[in-house]
């Protein structure tokens, strides 16, 4: 998981240009401090049908459901059916730019509760030569963008 952690940092400041979190040198140190860091973090691969590779305690706690489900789960059933299209279109456009920032979409937990995400960061991860995707957010609410 540590490698997971430093491509998504190191990807994080060579578009960004800054760091997510203060990096400690240590990749388990990181790995932890990301996993308690206070924003969501989440992650997929680059497969025709992207699964999450990496997700924090945040994410685990709104999309509510333990890390290990969330981690394997196609990234698209992060959006109710009728948003799905929105998001694929915002994450090509992310993937051809690699950066887009100030993003807001409809989200649903694995209960069903719906809340909308704001001013999010996605960009591109080089996992070891193949691409994925990460976002970071620190803002939702509750209900429908509807």
């Amino acid at each position: 998981m540590s490698d997971i952690v430093q491509a998504i940092l190191d990807s994080y400041r060579r578009r960004v240009g800054s760091e997510l979190i203060p990096r400690s040198g240590d990749a388990r140190a990181d790995a932890g401090r990301l996993d308690q860091f206070e924003g969501v973090v989440l992650s997929h691969d680059g497969g025709d049908d992207p699964v999450f590779v990496y997700a924090n305690a945040a994410a685990a706690s709104l999309w509510r459901m333990p890390i290990d489900e969330l981690i394997g789960m196609p990234s698209r059933l992060s959006a109710s059916p009728e948003h799905r299209q929105s998001r694929a279109s915002m994450l090509a456009d992310a993937a051809a730019s690699g950066l887009l920032t100030d993003y807001s979409g409809e989200r649903i937990a694995q209960d069903g509760t719906r809340f909308v995400i704001s001013d999010a960061t996605l960009w591109t991860v080089d996992y070891a030569g193949r691409p994925g995707q990460a976002v970071v957010f620190w803002e939702w609410t509750s209900g429908s963008a509807n």
